[in-house]
């Protein structure tokens, strides 16, 4: 696993406990980000690291933002929006919007052994195969987290993640 540093645990800590709704797109993108320095895909051969939007979100604009002139290990990344998800193809991170939720039984019965992780934004849709989930508590932006379904896509989660989220299985 990469060495994760404690400003990078203490950020994502503070954006875990102060998060409004209001702002709830910004500080997605802002968690999908930095989720990529928690979890190790073992298929990082390729020069890019992929992150699709499936749906229509404001997510995907603010991923474009944040994803300039950063990188992913060695890796530069490109944001890529979809309108289903018969179109996807390679990605490291698929978020699938509340909107086109309908849609996460097909990517999800195609992800196992992939090594693309699902993050949405509904409640229930672990139990549909999403590794990571948005969920709103009290006012704040925290995330749910299926361990077996992020094992069945072969990708690896530093614990220090694991402790941060609500494990649900």
């Amino acid at each position: 696993m990469r060495k994760i540093s404690l400003v990078s645990i203490m950020l994502l800590v503070a954006l875990v406990g102060s998060v409004n709704a209001q702002s709830s797109e910004k500080y997605q993108a802002l968690f999908i980000y930095n989720f990529t320095r928690y979890i190790e895909w073992p298929s990082a051969n390729s020069s890019e690291f992929t992150i699709g939007v499936l749906g229509k979100s404001s997510v995907y604009n603010e991923l474009i933002t944040i994803a300039e002139g950063r990188k992913v290990g060695a890796q530069t990344i490109k944001v890529k929006k979809f309108a289903s998800a018969a179109e996807i193809n390679n990605c490291h991170i698929v978020f699938i919007s509340s909107d086109a939720s309908s849609q996460i039984a097909a990517l999800s019965s195609s992800a196992p052994g992939k090594n693309t992780l699902i993050i949405t934004e509904r409640y229930g849709l672990i139990s549909k195969g999403a590794g990571i989930n948005f969920i709103e508590e009290d006012g704040k932006q925290k995330f749910q987290m299926s361990r077996s379904n992020l094992q069945k896509t072969g990708l690896k989660v530093n614990n220090q993640l694991v402790s941060l989220a609500t494990v649900v299985d």
